[in-house]
């Protein structure tokens, strides 16, 4: 699955789990490996069905406080028959 979209920094970060939670989607995952955030989205596709329509992956850079280290975020639509978080509900 390719990255649907970058974030860096929290303010970033934050408007896109804000537009996310507007279309329904909620965070399921994060990794520290883009290797593990795709090995989780094959997972998630083969456990509860899902297409390329009911997730988000998403490369988000942390601010260069924090050393801009890379996370890979998976959203997935709600309702699909697995837990998500709305963080800003």
């Amino acid at each position: 699955m390719n990255i649907q979209e970058v974030t860096s920094g929290f303010s970033e970060d934050s408007a896109l789990r804000e537009r996310y939670q507007e279309e329904d989607f909620g965070l399921e995952t994060v990794f520290e490996k883009q290797e593990w955030a795709e090995d989780r989205v094959t997972e998630l596709k083969q456990t509860y069905g899902l297409t390329d329509d009911d997730i988000r992956l998403i490369k988000h850079i942390s601010t260069i406080e924090t050393g801009e280290k890379p996370t890979w975020e998976i959203y997935v639509k709600a309702g699909k028959g697995l837990s998500v978080l709305f963080l800003n509900s």
